[in-house]
């Protein structure tokens, strides 16, 4: 592995834990909201774990597949998992290897979850009508899935992008280190590099509501929402939403205050006011948590009504 590759690793697909001080929901925070927890061994071996999530009287003939963005795992989304337990859904999510409760040295590939998700649905070979649902990595990861698994027909794309070789160009500037990041997720996952997910939104039938911000900085528009406009398939609905960054899911005043909390925080590490994980737990202990993740009721409304055609 030459030095870019073994950097790219180190930096973006490593292993993902919680960061310390940085608040989190867990599953007894929320009155009602019962969990199971089990482990499976995907294809490479690996320990992976994965959840249910549901309250009473929920509807048995269908299950959200809720998959996570880059991050420590599924906890990072609680809020929104939560969200769609109250709109009377099942859901089902996981830690990726090499995030989180699973184990694992690190993520591997952009497409590692991909292919946990594919063992995963190998595993389980659930009877239900599955919803495939996810946010940035995880939306493109929904949107691979939808691709390969005949049997769903159904998926929420929240902030995701298209292809790695766009992602990977919108941030950095070196041709050449693009390059090099390519050869190594293609040696990574060869098969699922392959796959063409451009030319499944162009021809597909499958019902996709895509969500994206006008601003989004992580996944900017032009390599996400305007492609998916210029696609121009029926069985596309797409929502913006306007600066939401890479949150359209949250409120307005949710990512004004997490911009608030997380700009105050990066200024004072840069400062290095702030270096010490004490200083972080103390820095993040008043920090409203519910304020911090609320999620937009209407947006959930539409995408309960998607779910329930």
């Amino acid at each position: 592995m030459g030095i870019i590759s073994r950097q790219y690793v180190k930096k973006f697909v490593c292993r993902y834990d919680k960061e310390v001080g940085i608040p989190y929901y867990a599953y007894s925070d929320f009155k009602g909201l019962e969990r199971e927890s089990f482990t499976f061994s995907n294809s490479r071996g690996v320990e992976v774990h994965y959840f249910i999530y549901c309250r009473d009287n929920y509807l048995k003939d269908k299950i959200v597949l809720f998959l996570p963005g880059i991050g420590p795992g599924h906890v990072a989304y609680l809020r929104e998992i939560e969200t769609l337990t109250k709109l009377g859904y099942r859901v089902l999510t996981l830690d990726y290897s090499g995030c989180g409760e699973s184990k694992g040295k690190n993520l591997r590939s952009l497409n590692g979850p991909t292919r946990d998700v594919l063992d995963l649905l190998e595993h389980l070979k659930l009877n239900e009508k599955i919803i495939l649902m996810g946010h940035s990595l995880g939306g493109y990861t929904a949107l691979n899935v939808l691709s390969l698994k005949e049997n769903i027909d159904k998926a929420v794309a929240i902030s995701p992008f298209l292809t790695i070789e766009s992602l990977a160009t919108s941030m950095l500037k070196s041709k050449f280190i693009v390059s090099r990041i390519l050869k190594y997720e293609r040696k990574a996952e060869p098969k699922l590099y392959k796959n063409n997910l451009l030319e499944f939104l162009k021809n597909t039938d499958k019902e996709i509501i895509f969500i994206h911000s006008d601003n989004d900085q992580m996944v900017p528009s032009s390599i996400s929402s305007e492609i998916v406009k210029s696609i121009n398939n029926k069985h596309i609905h797409i929502i913006e939403k306007k600066n939401r960054k890479h949150n359209p899911n949250y409120t307005d005043d949710a990512v004004n205050y997490m911009n608030e909390v997380f700009g105050q925080f990066l200024t004072l590490q840069a400062e290095k006011k702030i270096k010490k994980d004490q200083e972080k737990i103390d820095f993040f202990k008043d920090v409203s948590l519910e304020r911090l993740t609320n999620q937009d009721e209407e947006l959930f409304g539409q995408i309960a009504s998607f779910i329930g055609k």
